[in-house]
C-alpha cells in the first residue's frame, strides 16, 4: 500500500477516515531520546484503509492530530507508548486517551525474555514473520524539508504491521486470562506520561 506524506497536520478527510476505523497505529520520530530536550519531528499513522500516513514539518497546533489523540473512541496502538506519549504531551500539552502498547503486551506475556526480544523488530519477526530494517536511517535528521526514500520506508514500516501485531498479542492475552491486566496497564499509560511531563515524581515509589 502506498505511503501518504502530508505537511503540518492530517487533512480533515484523512482524520475522518482514521476515526471511522476505530483504531490506528501511531508512532513518532524525534531528534533524540529525551523528551525534555529533544524535538518531535514526524508523526506516523496507519489503518488498513489509509495505509501509512506520515506527517512532517509539524504545525505548532495540528488540530486534526490532536483531536485524534484525545478521542476516547479511537484506539491508538503504539510500540513502547511511554516514549511517544511523553513527546506528544511535551510538544502540544495534550493528554492522549485510549492507548494500547504492544511492548507492554509482550512484556506481560513473556516477562522472562530479555529486553531486546520485546523490540518491534524482534516481535514482528517472531510473531508475524515480518522483517523490518533498523539501520542508520533511524537516527537521521527527520526535520529535513524533503524526506529520503529510505526515511519514508523506515517510518512507514514502524506502523504498517502494528495492528496485526496487536491482534496477535491480544489474542494470546485473552487465551491466558491476562487481557484485563493488560487493559489496566494501558489505562495508566497516559497518566504515567502526564506525571512525567508535569514533573511530578512517580507517586508509586517509596
Amino acid at each position: 500500500m502506498p505511503t501518504t506524506l502530508v505537511h503540518g497536520d492530517l487533512t480533515a478527510e484523512l482524520a475522518d477516515t482514521i476515526r471511522r476505523e476505530g483504531r490506528v497505529a501511531v508512532d513518532t520520530e524525534t531528534s533524540g531520546l529525551e523528551w525534555e530536550t529533544e524535538k518531535l519531528q514526524l508523526c506516523q499513522f496507519f489503518t488498513p484503509t489509509t495505509g501509512p500516513v506520515l506527517v512532517n514539518r509539524l504545525s505548532e497546533w495540528p488540530e486534526e492530530i490532536l483531536e485524534l489523540l484525545q478521542d476516547p473512541n479511537l484506539l491508538k496502538i503504539m510500540h513502547f507508548a511511554p516514549f511517544d506519549l511523553r513527546f506528544l504531551e511535551a510538544t502540544w500539552g495534550v493528554v492522549s486517551r485510549s492507548v494500547a502498547c504492544t511492548k507492554a503486551a509482550s512484556r506481560i506475556l513473556e516477562p522472562e525474555q530479555p529486553a531486546k526480544e520485546h523490540s518491534l523488530q524482534n516481535l514482528l519477526f517472531r510473531r508475524l514473520g515480518v522483517s523490518i530494517s533498523k539501520g542508520p536511517v533511524r537516527t537521521g535528521d527527520w526535520s529535513v524539508e524533503t524526506l529520503t526514500a529510505e526515511q519514508l520506508a523506515y517510518a512507514a514500516a514502524d506502523v504498517e504491521h502494528l495492528i496485526d501485531l496487536y491482534e496477535s498479542l491480544v489474542g494470546e492475552l485473552h487465551d491466558r486470562n491476562l487481557e484485563e491486566m493488560y487493559g489496566q496497564v494501558c489505562l495508566y499509560l497516559p497518566v504515567d506520561a502526564h506525571l512525567a511531563v508535569s514533573r511530578i515524581p512517580d507517586p508509586l515509589r517509596y
